[in-house]
């Protein structure tokens, strides 16, 4: 089936929606005749995003809900409920970055990117997944990463939510096949998005660019989309250099161990030099 027939008319809710892959994924849906709930808990943010895709106004609603938070994700989806009759689609898209020495790392970095990157998405899956198994029908697509596939060196804190999200995403897209109930997970790499605007974790607070191969986050959310409309499970983003170093990261390659090694040393030198500034 083709995305066109895929997400014509349906019902899509996408959390993170403002900008970065939710912001392009939105406009995708959109451009294909879906009715998008456009979720994010910047009020101000999200009119704006709304605005700049005027031309699909009917098909726009806002909701805004802090993914954090259990009973504001329960209400955004039992208000589009109400509005809708139906939940089709929910893109678990919301996170945030975590590069940093482990040792650096505090409980509260912890505790937060683990409320960003698995604890909303747990929150997504429970409130919307009794509402599909009513309706016999729902595809949940979760955005990982590509360090949901493969243990970046300095990112142990966000490697361990995205790991999370990839293998609750796959146990789950097993579990509920027969119950006509879908689940993908986005595994991106490099994308330019607001990620990389980001503070990011850590004793160093600093906004980094995107890099160089970073690819557009409208390539991210057509490749993701397509993935989706195939009913694929892990949808790596793009594909090369990614899924290369995922296949050599699985067979054990010393490919795939020097170029890990590699980083780890480069990047040893890099907060080294950083924490004497």
């Amino acid at each position: 089936m083709g995305t066109e027939e895929y997400f014509k008319d349906k019902r899509c809710l996408v959390t993170g929606a403002n900008s970065g892959i939710g912001y392009a994924i939105s406009e995708a849906l959109l451009e294909k005749g879906a009715i998008v709930f456009m979720a994010g808990r910047s009020a101000e943010s999200l009119e704006s995003a709304a605005k700049s895709l005027d031309a699909y106004s009917g098909q726009i609603r806002i909701l805004l809900v802090d993914v954090t938070k259990q009973p504001e994700v329960d209400k955004a989806i039992q208000d589009m409920i109400a509005l809708e009759g139906r939940i089709d689609f929910l893109f678990n898209n919301a996170g945030i970055g975590g590069t940093m020495p482990t040792v650096d790392a505090t409980l509260e970095h912890w505790q937060s990117i683990i409320d960003v990157n698995l604890w909303s998405v747990i929150y997504g899956i429970n409130a919307a997944l009794p509402v599909m198994l009513l309706q016999g029908r729902g595809h949940i697509v979760n955005t990982a990463s590509i360090a949901g596939l493969i243990p970046f060196p300095f990112q142990a804190l966000y490697c361990a939510t995205k790991y999370a999200v990839v293998g609750m995403s796959e146990s789950m897209r097993y579990e509920f096949a027969e119950e006509g109930i879908h689940f993908s997970v986005a595994c991106p790499a490099a994308v330019v998005s607001r990620i990389w605007k980001k503070p990011i974790l850590g004793p160093v607070h600093e906004e980094v660019e995107a890099p160089e191969d970073a690819i557009p986050a409208e390539e991210a959310a057509r490749i993701i989309l397509e993935g989706v409309a195939e009913k694929k499970g892990i949808i790596v983003v793009p594909e090369e250099p990614g899924g290369w170093l995922w296949h050599e990261y699985c067979i054990s390659s010393e490919a795939a161990e020097d170029f890990l090694t590699k980083m780890a040393h480069e990047r040893r030198i890099e907060w080294s030099k950083k924490q004497k500034v």
